[in-house]
């Protein structure tokens, strides 16, 4: 198996559902088919583009190159040394070939180290992939997340202003104290100052996103369609972790190192022998013109080589050592998203099916009331507000849920397809953001 951007595309694809651009639409923005931005972008559709456009990751896939050279150089063979001397005066003319056998002993060793390290590069580059799929998807949920608070401290605001007025009027008609009304004032106020921050996060997102897909010269605001998953799902933790040791690229690459250390071991002890053959040539032998074999070869007296295969022990132990690391660090990492998972899963469970239809029907109580002449404006206004803080805290427990399920889905190595999202499952939870 040929460890290139092909493999590398392949992996990936497998584990995603998308692949890289092809080497000849590597250069300037591509967007992959049936892609466009006019109609809006899901997340499954960033991830797309990122995987073709983020400078950071084309730059690391530029590493595939240094392999393929490695592994071609690892395949060359030393080159004879040709040696002659010239007939001058009673000297005859003398040739001699010297031919490093070790560099032909040593050509196995050379390239399996080549090998695994190619194939360790190229499961690190999946691995970076699967990070950038992470990152896209955390930053679209942010992003999200930050324009559903712009929405609705923009209704805060408009009905904090609405209730201004009302308070305004009743300090004029002497219902209430100049203090009071000052108190409304610099609540009208700090709901201003909040949607102002809240755009300054929304537009900073925006751009890191499109950094990520590197889409910077675009001017326009993205826009984003809403992509959510089933809350209801289950998982057991023993198995996204088997999941997770089986699937993850870096734990392979883990295990790849620890072989390669080993072969990388045998190469160095392979070069306490050093042996070449000689081909000998005189021009006036006994017998007229003569050819000889010879051989030349280092006394392994002085020089074992003990610096190097010390080295590669080392590098050997701190393998084996980087695999058991990796793996605690998976089981960590899977135990954490899978906590995180649950807990948000849980919150968002409680607030869809108690808190939320709680603040819906008091509202629409409330405005019932207001429209019979038993509550004031003011105070229905109240109510509204109740709601919309409500709804602040949904899109906060929906983000918090997606952000979980990113984090869950790449300790995973993205090979659990039940944590696949899906567009317009719920549409309408989205919708009332």
């Amino acid at each position: 198996m040929t460890h290139d951007r092909g493999y590398v595309s392949d992996s990936i694809n497998n584990r995603t559902g998308h692949n890289l651009a092809s080497v000849e639409n590597e250069d300037g923005l591509r967007l992959p088919d049936n892609i466009s931005l006019t109609d809006g972008l899901t997340e499954d559709e960033a991830v797309a583009i990122a995987l073709w456009n983020n400078a950071r990751f084309q730059a690391d896939l530029t590493g595939l190159g240094f392999s393929r050279a490695d592994l071609i150089e690892a395949g060359m063979l030393s080159n004879p040394v040709f040696s002659i001397f010239l007939p001058a005066g009673p000297k005859q003319m003398e040739a001699t070939l010297f031919t490093p056998i070790e560099s032909l002993l040593q050509r196995p060793y050379r390239l399996s180290v080549a090998k695994l390290s190619a194939e360790r590069v190229a499961e690190n580059l999946v691995q970076s992939g699967l990070n950038l799929v992470r990152d896209v998807m955390i930053t679209y949920t942010n992003l999200t997340f930050s324009q559903a608070l712009v929405n609705i401290a923009k209704e805060e605001t408009e009905l904090n202003d609405e209730i201004l007025t009302i308070v305004q009027a009743r300090l004029q008609a002497g219902e209430i104290s100049g203090l009071e009304e000052t108190a409304f004032q610099l609540e009208a106020a700090r709901k201003q100052r909040t949607l102002v921050g809240y755009t300054r996060d929304a537009t900073i997102l925006d751009a890191e996103l499109k950094i990520f897909l590197g889409l910077e010269q675009e001017e326009n605001t993205l826009k984003l369609v809403p992509t959510q998953f089933d809350i209801n799902r289950n998982f057991n933790f023993e198995d996204l972790l088997t999941v997770a040791y089986a699937a993850r690229p870096d734990i392979r690459a883990a295990e790849i190192a620890i072989e390669e250390a080993g072969k990388r071991l045998g190469w160095e002890r392979s070069k306490i022998f050093k042996f070449t053959a000689i081909v000998d040539y005189n021009e006036r032998g006994r017998s007229g013109s003569e050819f000889g074999p010879g051989a030349m070869f280092e006394l392994p007296i002085f020089n074992w080589n003990n610096g190097k295969i010390t080295r590669s022990k080392a590098q050997f132990e701190q393998a084996v050592r980087e695999y058991v690391a990796i793996k605690q660090d998976i089981a960590f990492k899977v135990r954490e998203a899978y906590t995180n998972y649950l807990s948000a899963q849980e919150a968002l469970k409680v607030l869809s099916s108690d808190i939320l239809p709680s603040a819906i029907t008091v509202a629409d109580k409330a405005g019932k009331r207001y429209s019979v002449g038993e509550i004031a404006y003011q105070d229905f206004l109240e109510f509204k507000r109740q709601l919309l803080n409500s709804r602040l805290i949904e899109a906060e427990s929906v983000a918090e849920l997606h952000r979980a399920s990113a984090q869950l889905r790449h300790s995973l190595g993205f090979k659990q397809d039940m944590l696949k999202t899906k567009e317009s499952e719920f549409a309408e939870l989205n919708n009332e953001l």
